[in-house]
C-alpha cells in the first residue's frame, strides 16, 4: 500500500483527524485540544518503503486520544523527521 491508501484505510476505520505536533503535545486538526502524550495512545502503524528513494518513507501511527479521538500522525523515515514528532513517537512507544 502507499501512503494515500493507508490514510483512506485509516480513515475507513474512524482515524478521521489530522494530528499536529506541538511542543506541549499533540494538537487535532483545526482548532481541536492539545493532548499530553500521556492522554494518547498509539493503535496502530504501517509504514511505506518505497525502496527507491528514501524521502519518500514514512510511518503512518493512528492514535486515539483520552476523549476518544482517533486521528493519524505521518512521520518520514529518517533524518526526514521533524524533531517534535520523532519525540513525541518515541515517547509513546516506550510507554507500552
Amino acid at each position: 500500500m502507499n501512503l494515500s491508501e493507508l490514510q483512506d484505510n485509516a480513515v475507513e476505520h474512524g482515524f478521521t483527524h489530522s494530528f499536529v505536533c506541538t511542543e506541549s503535545g499533540v494538537k487535532r486538526d483545526g482548532d481541536g485540544p492539545v493532548y499530553p502524550v500521556k492522554d494518547l495512545r498509539i493503535v496502530h502503524s504501517n509504514s511505506v518503503d518505497t525502496g527507491t528513494d528514501p524521502g519518500d518513507d514514512a510511518t503512518l501511527y493512528m492514535i486515539e486520544a483520552s476523549d476518544g479521538s482517533k486521528g493519524t500522525l505521518i512521520v518520514p523515515a529518517g533524518f526526514y523527521a521533524d524533531p517534535h514528532k520523532a519525540k513525541i513517537i518515541d515517547q509513546l512507544l516506550h510507554r507500552h
